[in-house]
């Protein structure tokens, strides 16, 4: 077993963790599914308002890789399906029944596994709907099933802000996560990589035999990827790795062992703006209004689908992203502080030491959405490479992306990054730059052109 500590970073000083206490909220009335969630795809409808679904019946699939097949975490009926411009589907909305019903697929046990070859695999789980699961590097996007990976990343940690622990939250599905596992070996052509919090991995995530075992410690972002990537097995020119979280890799198990689709989620709820901060035992897709029920408090709060450095914002009426199991609540900061930075403020977090906070690495605080400071130039200063883990120099490759230069983001090696890479340049950028959209547009430029 491999250790590795990330030295630069940053653990984003937030209070509001959920408890390790777990309520069961049953089915959502209402489920959704919003293609928009995954870029690169182009999304053929198989579906239309009014028809009788089950769990794991197809909702649509890509345009351009026919293969990629996006089925239902719910049975019941296609309450609706809203677009957006340009005719873009942007939701597609499952009133769900009482009693739920399968599509009914072939279940093996674990040691029939080791008889599966990797077309008849890659079949079944296309087949199952659980292949979006599975993502590419470079570009972060669905996996190709074209291509074969030099490896395979299993990420059992998540240092973001606020994060769902995956040891506390999949400590029930052994099983699942083992036959997960299995799978993966049969896919790779390469190792396949098992990376887990090295304060401790619940004895489930290294039960499985026959891969690579790695532990990460340091500060975020150690529970990232392309982390893992970067210190385990680099990218090259021409190569590709696929990359599959805990969370959903435990689905995959999942199907193989039951023969169903699974559809449950464990989401964290946490955030300084929920009332109670706890663990809910739901369904992918449920509707946020389901999942944060009595846990909202008073005032204008933002509702984030996901983490507070990469999540979307969203709202009660919407629904749990695909990839998701955290919905982080936050207070809106709409108002102005009196003479900045130049009173002795308690209360603000401070990267740096413009603050007395920057003097007190171990206070956590109830932020709000207030930037405290406003967008300006972007001025040379070196404090991105404090919390980039890569082994690149992001202020070069920023400007790189801003004039689309295509060779020297190369060279400087943006096919090893993803925007999620950079949300703390974006965190910590006195500027106030959205760095990560920045990457994003550099990122979809070189796919664009080869």
């Amino acid at each position: 077993m491999a250790h590795y500590k990330v030295r630069q970073g940053y653990t984003v000083p937030i209070s509001g963790e959920a408890s390790r206490s777990t309520d069961k909220l049953g089915p959502s009335p209402f489920v959704g599914v919003c293609p928009v969630d995954f870029e690169h795809i182009k999304a053929k409808l198989l579906v239309a308002v009014n028809d009788e679904i089950k769990i794991g019946s197809p909702l649509f699939r890509d345009k351009v890789r026919e293969e990629c097949l996006f089925v239902s975490p719910a049975s019941g009926r296609i309450a609706a399906i809203n677009y957006g411009p340009r005719r873009v589907i942007e939701e597609i909305v499952i009133a769900t029944d009482e009693q739920p019903q399968h599509v009914d697929h072939q279940a093996f046990d674990i040691e029939a596994l080791a008889d599966f070859s990797r077309e008849a695999l890659l079949d079944h789980l296309q087949k199952g709907g659980v292949w979006p699961f599975m993502r590419q590097r470079p570009f972060n996007r669905i996996a190709d099933i074209k291509r074969k990976p030099k490896s395979i990343f299993v990420n059992c940690t998540d240092s973001a802000p606020l994060a769902n622990d995956p040891n506390y939250s999949l400590k029930e599905n052994d099983d699942w996560f083992e036959a997960g596992v299995e799978a993966m070996k049969i896919l790779s052509d390469g190792k396949v990589h098992v990376v887990t919090d090295a304060k401790g991995a619940h004895a489930g995530f290294t039960r499985p035999r026959g891969v690579s075992y790695h532990t990460v410690a340091g500060k975020h972002p150690r529970g990232l990827v392309g982390t893992h990537i970067s210190h385990i097995d680099p990218l090259n020119r021409g190569e590709c790795v696929w990359t599959i979280a805990a969370r959903d890799l435990v689905l995959i198990g999942g199907l193989l062992l039951t023969g169903q689709f699974q559809n449950q989620r464990t989401v964290a709820i946490a955030g300084t703006g929920s009332s109670k901060r706890r663990y809910v035992k739901s369904q992918m897709g449920a509707k946020i209004s389901h999942l944060i029920q009595d846990s909202v408090k008073a005032g204008e709060q933002r509702i984030i689908s996901g983490n507070i450095l990469t999540g979307k914002r969203t709202s009660a009426d919407s629904y749990l992203g695909y990839y998701d199991d955290l919905v982080t609540i936050i207070p809106e900061g709409r108002h102005k502080h009196f003479l900045g930075w130049m009173l002795p403020v308690f209360n603000i977090p401070s990267f740096g030491r413009a603050l007395p906070t920057g003097f007190m690495p171990n206070k956590k605080f109830d932020m709000t959405t207030n930037l405290n400071g406003g967008h300006r130039a972007i001025v040379q200063s070196g404090i991105y490479d404090q919390v980039m883990a890569l082994d690149i120099h992001p202020e070069f490759l920023i400007k790189a992306a801003m004039a689309g230069d295509i060779d020297t983001m190369e060279k400087l090696g943006m096919l090893e990054c993803d925007p999620e890479d950079f949300a703390l340049c974006s965190y910590i950028c006195p500027s106030k730059t959205d760095v990560m959209s920045i990457v994003k547009q550099g990122l979809e430029l070189m796919e664009k052109e080869g």
